[in-house]
């Protein structure tokens, strides 16, 4: 497969969530979940990431946002208000220098914005869906992302009570139902093992995990640990901590062939994880 198809754009259903996107190490990377309203990283600011009012940005490499003032630009062009960029707070001051160069060369200016958004932090996006982001293990500042649905349910404690009791319970004045964080995606970005200490347990909860998997081949496990990136041996040793519906394995180097990463995959990782661990890559 040519280094074009590798790049080629992925879109499917998993585990219920609409999902579309590139990712390929060093080249791009970059997912957008039409329904839930955001996407995680920019890759070079495909023309569908444009009407997207939040992105997040997990860290500063190129493959990841190469494209931030493109975005910026496209949107003023089509008169779209606001938008936001969240990512490292380390890196906000230079994206907001290299965009505001750009709204300088192109003498405009831009209404959206680079934002800040701390390790441990959330961002509400709707009334039902917030962001929160954590420390991933990468070479500069990175940050991992878990977005959740938040629904109005009974409290674990009232579960085997029954209709009649619950209401009467709630007619006493009894606070018998909470909000509930439901996790729906989440995104490692960039990383190295550190992460399976730093994520939140709601990381390995949710129903579609993106997780960087650069290197599936033994002659690269030397490679991993000094660029800060993952291989499938780092995933198969820590099988148990998944309870994802579907894991998605990201950001797999152009130095190993689509067929044989399948074919690794499959044979280094445990079948309780092989079964919902699927490479990141088009047909």
């Amino acid at each position: 497969m040519t280094v074009e198809a590798r790049a080629r754009r992925i879109e499917g259903t998993f585990a219920g969530l609409q999902l579309r996107g590139v990712s390929v190490a060093g080249r791009e990377t970059w997912f957008h979940f039409p329904t839930l309203g955001f996407a995680f990283d920019l890759g070079r600011s495909p023309w569908e990431l444009v009407p997207v009012p939040h992105v997040f940005l997990s860290h500063a490499h190129l493959d990841h946002g190469a494209g931030l003032a493109y975005w910026f630009s496209q949107r003023r062009l089509l008169r779209l208000p606001g938008g936001t960029v969240h990512t490292h707070p380390s890196a906000v001051e230079a994206w907001r220098k290299i965009v505001g160069l750009h709204a300088q060369l192109e003498d405009v200016t831009y209404d959206a914005r680079v934002e800040a958004m701390a390790p441990g932090s959330s961002v509400a996006l709707r009334r039902d869906l917030s962001m929160t982001c954590f420390a991933a293990d990468h070479r500069v500042p990175t940050l991992g992302f878990v977005a959740s649905e938040e629904r109005h349910r009974l409290l674990p404690e009232f579960g085997s009570k029954t209709r009649e009791e619950i209401k009467a319970l709630a007619a006493g004045g009894r606070d018998v139902a909470g909000r509930v964080a439901i996790p729906l995606a989440a995104y490692s970005g960039d990383t190295a093992a550190g992460i399976f200490d730093a994520a939140p347990p709601e990381f390995f909860r949710a129903k579609v995990l993106l997780l960087e998997c650069s290197f599936v081949e033994e002659r690269d496990k030397g490679r991993a640990a000094p660029f800060k990136h993952l291989h499938v041996d780092d995933i198969a040793e820590r099988a148990d901590l998944f309870e994802n519906e579907v894991i998605l394995l990201t950001h797999v180097t152009l130095r190993t062939s689509p067929g044989e990463i399948r074919r690794l995959v499959k044979q280094r990782l445990p079948a309780r994880l092989a079964g919902r661990a699927l490479p990141f890559l088009p047909d």
